[in-house]
């Protein structure tokens, strides 16, 4: 809207035969549009050394612009340098202080959780104090991303995490294999009987940070947690939970990762990625219970090791729990107690594609997947390092896992008669599993001699 300042030098470059006009801002005068136009135009001006009578006008020009400028001149100013006619004028001090202060009404980014009081000395109670930041952010009181700073952060309550908030460290330090906590890691240290954290929400997140079952200190040593990390819905859905860059650690007493839905709830399209787990009883478990639903969430790349499994990923029922897909993940426990997959329920199944198990201490009369007669629709390709898997082909034709060590039946892709070897026929009602016997016009001779049967229990 103006220009205002004071003209200090007119100075000539000889060189280029040009003008240089130096000027200084006012903060309270300003001068006319027509003024602005006489400086870019003597700014933008080049004279030759021959033309004296443009060059004598052009300082006609300077000696009024500064007279009037001059004029309206009332404080003391600034120097700036304009050297080019396309420089633009610099804001003054005061200028600048209006702009940032209109900045200022605008709402803030992330939430820091040591402007709450977090301490991370591995000694301090932080329970508080972190829920005090997640429960800020969750009502909008500052960004929904919740940041923690490097530390080891002790909690005696799990951390509610709502929707729409993610709670977000400086990474789980320089170990996939055990808690490091010299590398600059947030570590979330778990003293109690419950789960370690809770999402509860659509969008609700965890990222770049431990979670440890914390052993240490008279009040911690004898205390054994229920899980690490809780996705729950309890009469509600929840979507769209990520999971992201988490390494959770010794959870000997439950599930490492658990994706829970009850009472008419469902958890689906949720994000779980690069998820780490060392020692647990359970590392990844997958349940609905009746009239609920765990469907369509998917596991990126991470994995499971260690000692103390009782299995490594376990879906079940009977609620619907199924199309949960994992991608490019290795379960290698060296041993499990039940198994290193288990899947259960008429409605549950899970897709593997190019997992890796092993098991390199389990007997080889021990499968390493187990899938229940009831479950079908299963689907798992790559490596299976070790044993065999237990499960009915006919109804999960999609399990081929390539393997070097065992060796199993693997039905007809096309078998229309998925039951073509009569297994499980009972005579007395005449019932046959995949058969409708419906009247008399079915006839039917079993073959009585042993030697005639396949194996045992196949007629």
């Amino acid at each position: 809207g103006g220009c205002h300042g004071t003209v200090r030098s007119v100075a000539t470059d000889t060189s280029s035969s040009s003008y240089i006009i130096i000027m200084s801002s006012s903060s309270s005068s300003s001068i006319s549009i027509s003024l602005l136009a006489v400086v870019m135009l003597a700014l933008g001006y080049t004279f030759s050394r021959e033309r004296t009578t443009q060059q004598q006008q052009l300082h006609d020009q300077v000696a009024e612009l500064q007279r009037q400028m001059n004029q309206l001149a009332t404080t003391t100013t600034t120097t700036s340098d304009i050297a080019h006619p396309e420089h633009r004028f610099l804001p003054t001090k005061e200028q600048d202080e209006r702009s940032l202060s209109c900045a200022c009404d605008m709402p803030t980014g992330f939430t820091y959780a040591s402007d709450f009081g977090v301490i991370g000395d591995a000694t301090a109670d932080d329970t508080l104090a972190l829920q005090a930041a997640i429960d800020s952010a969750s009502a909008n009181d500052s960004g929904g991303i919740v940041v923690i700073p490097k530390g080891t952060f002790r909690i005696f309550e799990p951390l509610i995490v709502p929707a729409g908030v993610s709670l977000q460290g400086q990474g789980y330090g320089d170990s996939p294999l055990a808690i490091s906590f010299d590398a600059g890691a947030s570590t979330i240290a778990y003293c109690g009987t419950d789960y370690a954290v809770k999402l509860e929400g659509h969008a609700a997140g965890l990222r770049d940070l431990a979670v440890y079952d914390w052993p240490y200190g008279t009040d911690c040593e004898n205390i054994q947690a229920a899980g690490g990390v809780l996705v729950e819905a309890d009469a509600a859905l929840v979507e769209s939970v990520i999971v992201s860059n988490i390494f959770i650690y010794f959870f000997l007493g439950g599930p490492a990762l658990s994706l829970v839905a009850k009472n008419s709830a469902g958890i689906a399209f949720g994000n779980y990625q690069n998820v780490r787990i060392r020692h647990a009883k359970q590392g990844i478990s997958l349940q609905a219970e009746e009239s609920s639903f765990v469907n369509s969430n998917s596991f990126l790349a991470g994995g499971m090791s260690g000692g103390g499994f009782e299995v490594g990923v376990i879906a079940q029922g009977p609620g619907a729990c199924n199309d949960n897909k994992f991608y490019g993940m290795f379960i290698e426990p060296p041993d499990t107690t039940l198994t290193h997959v288990y899947v259960s329920g008429a409605k549950t199944n899970v897709k593997f594609h190019d997992v890796r198990l092993e098991a390199t201490s389990k007997s080889l009369d021990k499968p390493i997947v187990i899938i229940d007669d009831s479950s079908y629709g299963n689907v798992m390709n790559g490596l299976l390092g070790h044993t065999h898997v237990q499960a009915n082909l006919n109804r999960n034709p999609d399990i081929d896992l390539m393997s070097a060590k065992s060796v199993g039946m693997d039905p007809a892709p096309k078998n229309l008669y998925w039951n073509s070897a009569f297994k499980g026929y009972n005579a007395d009602d005449r019932m046959m599993p995949g058969f409708s016997l419906v009247g008399t016009n079915a006839a039917i001779t079993i073959l009585e001699d042993s030697d005639e049967m396949l194996f045992p229990d196949h007629n």
